[in-house]
């Protein structure tokens, strides 16, 4: 009688039980760096906190090879991480363009004429540190971890790692979706537009292997919508943008109080995303379809790493 909790063969907890310990180590260990008073230094935290959490659970409770996760950081992953910072900051900035354009929103102000005893540049520094520390912790969590161990978890029988990756992008995208769920002024539109974004994060990961390109467009989607551009972030009101807005127009358009994401203007943002990935990484010389990672099981992935060179 096989062992429901345990993988003799592999000498490991079973897929389910890695993602089930992850999860609830990761939920717990965010409640320590929010004792911090300084929310640069909260963030930090969080991110040097997951990346720990996550390499103990990838290399011991795993036992998988490091080059497969995802965080190789050699010139590929740089430039990676480089287009996908650019590729969200167009498509953030063409949403802002075309609501403006259209009488979506109205500028009301800049950051430069404010007054108060703060220096504008410091919040709007303060907010990229705790972007940049969302857009790596985020998605360490949702795609380095959740989908490698999902994947395996569906790889049994007629399922190939390749469809496995399919049902793996829907339920680690649905759990980051759910995540959101809680944040202020979320609906159902929002969680299912989030869901939405957790795919579009999903593709170049399961394509390249690496988390360069998702880290790259997830900082950048906040940052730009936020504190660039003046709108919400995911519900989440950003005082000290660069650019103060007052918005108009149809929830279903605008999103309204939870942001662009809660729109139809924010999934056309979602899908051009998409598509200037895809483009970037044919331009790239990638070849789009599954990485290593998703396409080989985890026997055939050590092997691989034991034969690199």
């Amino acid at each position: 009688m096989q062992n429901p909790f345990f993988n003799s063969e592999e000498n490991r907890l079973r897929s389910l039980f890695r993602v089930l310990l992850f999860i609830f180590l990761f939920v717990f260990m965010m409640v320590i760096p929010s004792l911090i008073p300084y929310t640069a230094l909260d963030y930090i935290g969080r991110s040097i906190l997951t990346l720990g959490l996550f390499y103990i659970m990838f290399r011991y409770v795993d036992g998988r090879p490091w080059s497969f996760s995802g965080l190789n950081l050699d010139r590929t992953w740089f430039m990676e991480c480089a287009a996908g910072i650019v590729i969200a900051a167009v498509a953030m900035g063409l949403i802002f363009l075309t609501l403006w354009q259209t009488g979506g929103l109205e500028i009301t102000s800049f950051s430069w004429n404010r007054s108060g005893e703060t220096f504008w540049l410091i919040p709007l520094l303060i907010f990229f540190v705790q972007m940049a520390s969302v857009g790596f912790y985020e998605e360490v969590m949702a795609r380095g971890y959740l989908l490698p161990n999902i994947t395996e978890g569906f790889t049994f029988g007629n399922i190939t790692p390749q469809k496995a990756a399919i049902i793996a992008v829907i339920i680690s995208s649905g759990i980051f979706g759910l995540g959101h769920a809680g944040n202020p002024n979320a609906n159902i539109t929002a969680v299912v537009n989030i869901v939405l974004a957790g795919v579009m994060l999903a593709v170049p990961f399961i394509i390249t292997g690496r988390l360069g390109l998702s880290i790259g467009i997830h900082f950048s989607w906040n940052f730009f919508q936020g504190g660039i551009f003046g709108f919400r972030v995911s519900g989440m009101e950003v005082r000290n943008s660069l650019i103060q807005i007052q918005q108009s127009g149809p929830d279903w358009w605008t999103g309204a109080s939870f942001g662009p994401e809660a729109g139809l203007i924010g999934v056309l943002g979602i899908l051009l995303i998409l598509g200037l990935t895809v483009l970037y990484l044919k331009q790239s010389g990638v070849r789009i379809g599954y990485a290593d990672l998703f396409s080989n099981t985890f026997t055939e992935q050590k092997t691989i790493a034991e034969e690199a060179p």
